[in-house]
């Protein structure tokens, strides 16, 4: 019989080995799911595939206190937890550290780097707000001059300030209703 070998076993020199595993049902059901849906080859493709991912992102690390990516740390907060932190902070300081956070903000970097944008043209801000959203932020959307974020994570000051810096535009704050909606009006 002859095996290929991948570029990956040609350049490390590994060898693949069949080994069993004992597997829940359930599990082995949305294997099946995933090959039926084409996301992996074949049940051995996709479970050979997540244990590299498990140690290449080296889930072993991460504990409630974060999650463990190399030489990073993504911190899980609460909303609870960050509520608590705003509510001691005035208005106008939480304005200011959104100002601080939007310019090192790490979401410039990755439309600059990544996807080859500027964060401040204004036809980068629906990549802008997808990324963010993406992040947890809150639903964003634009309709003219008025960006709406509906369950925002953040506090309004805070993303007025951060989106001032990153978006290099000044906004207003707008009053809503229900604080379950930021309103930013584009000056």
């Amino acid at each position: 019989m002859v095996v290929s070998k991948s570029d990956d076993e040609k350049k490390s020199g590994d060898r693949k080995k069949i080994i069993s595993v004992t597997v829940s049902q359930s599990l082995v059901d949305r294997i099946d799911e995933l090959v039926q849906e084409r996301v992996a080859r074949s049940r051995a493709q996709l479970i050979e595939d997540a244990v590299r991912w498990y140690l290449e992102r080296t889930v072993y690390k991460w504990t409630e206190r974060g999650i463990y990516i190399d030489s990073f740390r993504i911190i899980l907060e609460s909303e609870t937890l960050s509520s608590l932190f705003f509510s001691k902070l005035t208005p106008t300081d939480q304005y200011e550290l959104g100002r601080t956070a939007g310019s090192q903000a790490p979401f410039a970097d990755v439309v600059r780097l990544f996807h080859g944008q500027d964060p401040t043209n204004p036809n980068t801000r629906e990549l802008v707000y997808n990324l963010l959203q993406e992040n947890g932020w809150g639903s964003f959307s634009q309709r003219d001059d008025i960006i709406v974020i509906a369950s925002p994570f953040y506090p309004g000051p805070f993303i007025q300030g951060y989106l001032e810096t990153l978006l290099d535009v000044e906004l207003e704050l707008m009053g809503t209703n229900v604080k379950d909606n930021v309103a930013l009006k584009i000056k």
